[in-house]
């Protein structure tokens, strides 16, 4: 196993061969890409092709590094190679001062070391690095000594209780696309691919996808210049929305994306009536933030904010049309500004949201991220929205049935309260509450249960335990970031408050009616991403995204499948869907 000494060599090499290409590009070595010196790039590229071919291939930009494909951690090397081959071909080479200026985001006709260099993916030691499954194995015993053969069979042979059905596989590339992945898959029972979609655009972490009950395809992406965009916007930029065809033909496709704008990101649902609810950031300055309330924290100039759209697609058109909005900013409160009309004491008003209430080092971890808002799920009877702050710790309910005008205020809407919370749970702390009480630690995949399974609550959510210590108590030195020593992940099912008119509220306890590993036995965690799903036989299927590991586990608590998916990529959720769901058949899979 090698030692953090080694680790950190091996990793400043990759840094250092990673840019590789920009100091080819500096001519003149002052750490900035001149216009200039971009205008030349072609001929300069041109120049590193050592077998005259007209191709640059890994040899000739850095590589190789102990981890395959590494080298990617350069912003101009991505902008050259879209597809993630490690080869750049003629029609890139030519293109490539066009394509490098993509990475002058202030505009000035220059690109430094930094901007081709962005910071490495926070989470490294869980990354799968890219290659032969021999190659990935052997990275993985030497980096961490691995020796659970990550790579073997997939999956094992199965418990007779697994649930039968086609596991829906994305996987997604990390934050410095290291692990570069596009792949989107049907796997069946026998761990043999049934049904492949093949996409242009990019699968940035965090995305999700849905197969529909029409066989068709809904998932989050990003367009090929994805890298600007993650430039700009935090960690899980999408950006891009797209209903592909079984033969993966785009049926529709529609861009939420501006710098200093707004973004798609995270997830995506359907909704009965055909319309596309979408999770997306707001780019808020920091003098607007202010006029909030926001207490400014560091020199930070600007916070990210999240809304919910609801979008009506144009097949016809390949238009779509924003109906419905819901914006955090507009149901926040503060106890800094006593002139702002929003000034309150967030502990006497929990129907608000206290944009004080993250930390700084939060702000830092999440690239000045106030929410990081992962999750959407609806409820057709109630017509409500179940969303997830993991930032908070939080899973918050609102009113659907309201206007987008009323979504902005607090009256209106078959609850009477507009877009306010009407109910929220996981940490009390922050509306005023104890600390210690917390029981959410950057959950992921808070969605409704509904009756197509069995379930007693009326949610689902797995909770990673990012900040909880082996004691089940808040801890802050347990960050990805950091050394992990006992943190631990659980799935939780709840049951929720009502009134005596059947409606969600805050008044009455949350009640906790199943769980797996809430006493942290179980080798159970990942930071960040994850899912876990309630399946038609009653078992739970939970995805640890950081080492793509597939766990099934009864009502009992009885562990029925676990295998880990080797190759490139991370997995942020998997769905299983069953022989007899009508997309499945629409496939023709059975």
């Amino acid at each position: 196993m090698t030692t953090d000494d080694e680790a950190v060599a091996i990793f400043q090499d990759i840094a250092h061969r990673a840019g590789t290409l920009f100091r080819a590009l500096d001519t003149d070595g002052d750490g900035v890409l001149s216009a200039a010196e971009i205008a030349a790039a072609p001929e300069v590229l041109r120049s590193l092709d050592t077998d005259g071919d007209g191709f640059l291939r890994e040899e000739d930009f850095g590589g190789p590094t102990e981890i395959y494909g590494a080298v990617r951690r350069s912003g101009i090397l991505r902008m050259l190679d879209y597809d993630g081959d490690m080869v750049v071909g003629p029609d890139d080479i030519a293109a490539a001062s066009e394509r490098i200026l993509r990475l002058d985001l202030d505009g000035d006709g220059q690109v430094t070391a930094a901007d081709d260099l962005p910071p490495p993916s926070a989470n490294m030691e869980n990354t799968m690095p890219m290659g032969t499954p021999a190659q990935r194995l052997e990275f993985q015993q030497k980096m961490f000594g691995r020796t659970d053969g990550i790579d073997g069979p997939l999956p094992p042979v199965g418990s007779p209780d697994v649930q039968p059905g086609y596991l829906l596989l994305q996987e997604t590339a990390d934050r410095s696309d290291v692990q570069l992945s596009k792949r989107m898959l049907l796997m069946d029972d026998h761990g043999e691919i049934a049904h492949e979609w093949d996409t242009k655009n990019h699968t940035p972490e965090a995305t999700v996808a849905y197969l529909l009950p029409n066989g068709n395809l809904m998932r989050g992406t990003a367009k090929e210049s994805y890298l600007v965009m993650d430039q700009t916007f935090p960690v899980g930029g999408s950006g891009t929305v797209t209903i592909e065809a079984p033969d993966s033909t785009i049926l529709w496709e529609w861009n939420h994306y501006w710098p200093e704008g707004e973004c798609t990101h995270h997830d995506l649902e359907m909704l009965p009536n055909g319309n596309i609810l979408a999770v997306a950031w707001v780019y808020v300055d920091a003098q607007k933030a202010n006029a909030m309330g926001w207490a400014q924290q560091g020199d930070r100039t600007h916070v990210f904010l999240d809304k919910i759209i609801e979008v009506k697609p144009n097949y016809e058109t390949g238009d779509a049309e924003i109906v419905w909005e819901w914006y955090v900013g507009d149901h926040v409160i503060q106890n800094v500004d006593p002139n702002l009309p929003n000034y309150g004491n967030p502990a006497d008003h929990p129907e608000k949201i206290d944009i004080n209430w993250p930390q700084l080092s939060t702000i830092q971890f999440n690239y000045n991220q106030i929410i990081h808002m992962n999750s959407v799920s609806y409820n057709v009877e109630e017509d409500v929205l179940l969303l997830s702050s993991a930032i908070f710790g939080e899973a918050w309910i609102i009113d659907h049935s309201t206007t987008t005008e009323e979504a902005a205020g607090s009256t209106g809407g078959r609850y009477g309260k507009g877009g306010d919370l009407i109910w929220r749970y996981g940490n009390p702390q922050t509306y005023g509450g104890d600390p210690q009480d917390q029981i959410m630690y950057w959950q992921h995949d808070t969605y409704f249960l509904t009756d197509a399974v069995p379930h007693t609550g009326d949610m689902l959510v797995f909770n990673n335990g990012m900040r909880r210590g082996a004691d089940g108590r808040p801890d802050m030195d347990q960050l990805c970031m950091g050394m992990i020593d006992g943190a631990f992940a659980d799935v939780l099912e709840l049951t929720l408050p009502r009134d005596e008119n059947g409606m969600f509220t805050m008044d009455g306890p949350t009640e906790t009616v199943w769980s797996y590993n809430s006493d942290g036995k179980v080798d159970m965690y990942s930071p960040f991403m994850s899912g876990a799903q309630r399946m038609p036989n009653g078992n739970t299927l939970i995805m640890q995204a950081c080492d793509k590991r597939i766990v099934e586990v009864t009502s009992d608590g009885e562990m029925v499948l676990d295998f880990h998916v080797g190759g490139p990529g991370r997995m942020f959720r998997i769905y299983k869907y069953p022989p007899d769901y009508p997309g499945i058949k629409a496939i023709g899979l059975s």
